[in-house]
């Protein structure tokens, strides 16, 4: 059982976990990437998460996160890829019926070859993926021209019977067309990965749902959305643990030039929390509730006043085309990474988990440079990072402060010595984005813009990260430094 545990260490896995996308060219990275600083071997026995005593918390009844009726084939699904497929594998399925599996898909050979560098082990693994993507459409196109399966066999009358219950005419040849065929890339070691790297907030993420009397199985959404990973950044954009996008993020916390909370795990736990209480209050569903996290409430609203249910396998049928792939599966993942979490040891075995990462939330009420953090980290930037992912890199190269107001991050143990150091220090005076935006006007200039506020230009420059101060444009919104 503890080799599992090794293997994790030698598993690649991507930096960022995106569920409802075709993952064929994520690029595999180590778990130093993911991990950064922490020692693996510093970790605890993974315990399996209880459920039981929360009776009065909204929405919750026993059997609350079941699997729907109509959705167990599309949960399996996502438990296979959750529990049997690394991200050196994965299946080449139906999008439409998402547990009809054509071919499983192995890179591991390729990622063995040490004479291909990275660029060109990705080529390959796309290559791979392309020319089984030829090959099934090719039989579907040779199926649909069939009236009966007499005289087939092998992976030829597989196919047919895999569509056997599939209705509609031409089933074969609209399965061929492009949208259709869907890779999906395995999730076996990021789910691992997700376990031990939970380890360091999911006690007080579970203790914030607590104080909002929302199911403390909700908390499990962050495997969906990022496998726990503090800097998962999606294509979109989306940020941190609870992947939100930045203009829903300003509803709830700060995202500005010198801070994004996005990416402190716990801030964005208490946003994701509220977020969730106003789905479930809109929606009066936990299903249709986190589907609406991912696919917004007021669509799911209307989706259940068009169809006049509340039936959630009946809303999210792909083949109906009322949600779009990821918002359609969202909840068939959720309930995927629930299963896969609470039953770690059987599709795991023996797993470790990390120590609780605790530390202490302090309010700036004075500006804060990189020297003065670093006081209370003992000097040790990497440790000062790992407890505040919501700095910029900006602060971290040395080139602006934390304006006061917003808050950092310290071990309990040195609360008092942070307090003392910043009630002695002198007023720090730098290029701190205070939030207030400027809209520039047509004729401004850059410099005008400067001695109006009373900045200097150089600081105007460096907060908006302008090198060309000939370039800013009317309309352009500008944040005036502190």
């Amino acid at each position: 059982m503890q080799a599992l545990f090794l293997l994790i260490v030698t598993l690649f896995s991507a930096s960022v976990v995106a569920m409802a996308d075709s993952t064929e060219e994520d690029t595999p990275v180590t778990l130093q990437d993911f991990f950064g600083s922490v020692d693996m071997f510093k970790a605890r026995d993974f315990a399996p998460p209880i459920y039981s005593s929360q009776e009065g918390r909204i929405g919750y009844f026993e059997g609350v996160f079941g699997v729907p009726t109509g959705m167990e084939e599309r949960v399996s699904f996502w438990l296979d890829i959750y529990t049997k497929y690394t991200t050196d594998q994965g299946l080449l399925h139906d999008s439409e019926y998402v547990h009809l599996v054509y071919e499983d898909v192995d890179f591991r050979s390729i990622m063995k070859d040490a004479s291909l560098t990275d660029s060109q082990k990705r080529k390959a693994r796309r290559k791979l993926v392309k020319e089984a993507k030829k090959r099934i459409r090719r039989r579907l196109l040779k199926l649909s021209k069939l009236k009966s399966p007499a005289g087939l066999e092998g992976e030829d009358l597989r196919y047919w019977y895999l569509f056997k219950n599939v209705e509609g005419k031409n089933k074969f040849r609209k399965a061929s067309r492009k949208g259709r065929l869907r890779f999906q890339l395995g999730q076996k070691d990021r789910m691992i990965e997700g376990i031990y790297h939970a380890g360091k907030y999911i006690d007080q993420m579970e203790e914030i749902f607590r104080e909002y009397n929302l199911p403390k199985e909700l908390v499990r959404m962050v495997f969906v959305e990022s496998s726990f990973n503090p800097k998962a950044v999606s294509k979109v954009g989306a940020s941190g643990m609870w992947q939100f996008m930045r203009y829903t993020a300003r509803q709830y916390m700060k995202v500005n030039w010198s801070v994004d909370e996005r990416n402190d795990p716990l801030t964005a736990t208490r946003a994701a929390a509220k977020k969730l209480r106003n789905n479930y209050k809109m929606l009066e569903s936990w299903p249709l509730a986190v589907t609406g996290y991912n696919h917004g409430p007021n669509g799911v609203r209307r989706m259940v006043k068009k169809y006049k249910t509340t039936d959630i396998s009946e809303l999210t049928d792909v083949r109906r085309g009322r949600f779009g792939f990821a918002s359609a599966n969202f909840y068939a993942t959720f309930l995927a990474a629930l299963e896969a979490e609470k039953n770690a040891t059987k599709y795991y075995g023996k797993l470790k988990t990390a120590h609780p990462l605790k530390s202490e939330k302090l309010k700036l009420d004075k500006n804060i440079d990189l020297k003065t953090m670093l006081k209370f980290f003992d000097g040790n930037i990497d440790l000062a990072k790992e407890f505040n992912l919501h700095l910029r890199p900006r602060f971290w190269n040395g080139k602006t402060l934390i304006k006061k107001g917003h808050f950092v991050r310290v071990k309990a143990e040195k609360l008092e010595l942070a307090r003392a150091t910043i009630s002695e220090m002198k007023v720090l005076k730098g290029p701190v984005a205070s939030g207030d935006m400027h809209k520039v006007q047509r004729g401004e200039t850059l410099s005008e813009i400067a001695l109006r506020f009373g900045v200097s230009l150089r600081a105007l420059k460096e907060v908006n990260e302008i090198s060309n101060p000939r370039r800013v444009r009317a309309g352009q919104k500008l944040i005036i430094p502190q």
